[in-house]
């Protein structure tokens, strides 16, 4: 007679896999700290700096900063938390004229039981060394079989520039629209970028949103050649790695990083990039 054996510790290692999207969902939809709007990082080179933008200025920046335009084209994609269920796209494309900028830029996060798409356009003017900029946002989210509602959101940034040291400031949400009833996050942003050498720099930024503590981010850019740049950053509160490597090939880019996160699988995001111009 022959006895068939049950591994039940691989159907276990399945249940949790299958069940792990479907909770964080549930955060997405029920949390506030994983709310509507999620103020994820828009690029690879994001993920990697923990939402610095200053650093390494790409067309995805004037999305977090909207006194940022750096001139081309970027289109990125990710499975957040290394999850294949939860694909999200960016968009963004950004031009100078005269001394305005203008930024077009689209985030879509994809799952069958959950959507939400948003849809940037920034501009911004520049005066000798500083930049001004204003973003609008309209937002849409579906939930499946629950809700769908859309909102317009206003964010505002300012930059300052002079030798080796740039400045930022932005508001995100600064007129504290309202999602289904519910006021929506306003983030706070602080960051200075400090270039060491023509090979180096350093960036630190402090990141606040109401009712939550400070959060601390320092990151780092260093190129080994012409060709090659590596990204480094920490986040405190909540803590956070990112890590990334951007091969430059002429006027295309070409970004890879992962960030970690306290309870859940890294999240590898590419991006690809074209200036427009030097």
């Amino acid at each position: 007679m022959k006895f068939t054996q049950i591994n039940f510790s691989s159907r276990k290692n399945d249940s949790i896999k299958l069940f792990k999207p479907f909770f964080i969902l549930l955060l997405i939809i029920f949390s506030n700290l994983v709310a509507i709007d999620l103020n994820l990082p828009p690029s690879a080179a994001h993920n990697a700096t923990n939402g610095l933008s200053l650093i390494l200025q790409n067309p995805s920046s004037g999305s977090l900063n909207p006194a940022i335009c750096n001139p081309g084209i970027e289109t990125s994609v990710t499975c957040l938390f290394g999850l294949k269920e939860l694909p999200y796209y960016n968009f963004h494309s950004a031009f100078k004229l005269r001394n305005f900028g203008f930024l077009l830029g689209n985030s879509y996060l994809d799952h069958k039981l959950y959507n939400e798409n948003i849809v940037n356009l920034a501009v911004n003017y520049n005066l000798q060394k500083f930049s001004f900029g204003l973003n609008f946002r309209h937002l849409y989210n579906r939930i499946e079989n629950y809700q769908k509602d859309s909102s317009i959101i206003f964010d505002a940034g300012l930059k300052w520039e002079n030798n080796k040291i740039i400045s930022g400031f932005s508001v995100r949400n600064f007129l504290q629209s309202s999602f289904l009833n519910e006021q929506l996050p306003v983030f706070y942003l602080w960051e200075t970028c400090y270039n060491i050498s023509s090979k180096s720099k350093i960036s630190i930024g402090l990141e606040k949103q109401a009712d939550f503590d400070f959060s601390f981010k320092i990151a780092g850019s260093y190129n080994f050649f012409r060709m090659l740049t590596l990204l480094t950053s920490y986040q405190y509160e909540p803590d956070r790695i990112g890590i990334g490597v951007v091969f430059n090939l002429k006027k295309i880019k070409v970004t890879y990083s992962i960030r970690t996160q306290q309870y859940l699988d890294l999240t590898h995001y590419i991006s690809v990039g074209y200036a427009f111009r030097k």
